[in-house]
């Protein structure tokens, strides 16, 4: 059983008609046909009868028209959910930052990104350099801002600006 399938299956179903279902998909009567046929020989049995005049739901018809309503709605709830995720139109990132820099840069970066995307939410962590890296390689955050490591096993870094320690 295909989502394709199902599709055909249900615009028949709801207009008990092969033509306005051709229409409403967008495909042809063979197409539309063979679709039809092929979830019947998937699923074992007959869901539709068809006269010369008329399309009538077998009673396994009429027990999947709701399944089918309920299982395309949640495959197009799914696809706009990830799409969105996709996006950048919703969803969640987490960020672990230096309390140097989760104090002074980070909060006028956030409001840019809140003002961008503004159903995006965003935790911080503001932890010490070591657990920034240790936070991204357990994969508890999805970017940590931190100094350069020694070492990025198997880490990418991208350099944000230079800062230069004095003594005085």
């Amino acid at each position: 059983m295909t989502v394709k399938q199902l599709r055909a299956f249900l615009a028949v179903a709801q207009s008990l008609s092969f033509a306005q279902a051709c229409e409403r998909l967008h495909l042809s009567q063979p197409a539309l046909s063979l679709a039809i046929k092929n979830l019947e020989q998937s699923l074992g049995g007959q869901l539709l009868v068809r006269t010369t005049r008329s399309v009538a739901l077998t009673p396994e018809g009429e027990t999947l028209l709701p399944i089918a309503v309920r299982l395309l709605a949640d495959w197009d709830n799914a696809e706009d959910l990830l799409r969105q995720h996709f996006t950048l139109q919703m969803g969640k990132v987490a960020v672990a930052a230096m309390p140097s820099f989760a104090g002074n840069r980070l909060p006028a970066a956030l409001r840019a990104f809140r003002d961008a995307y503004p159903r995006v939410n965003v935790a911080v962590h503001d932890v010490i350099n070591e657990q920034v890296m240790e936070m991204v390689r357990d994969g508890r955050v999805e970017l940590g801002i931190a100094f350069e490591p020694l070492s990025l096993d198997g880490l990418q870094f991208t350099a944000l600006y230079e800062d230069r320690f004095v003594a005085v």
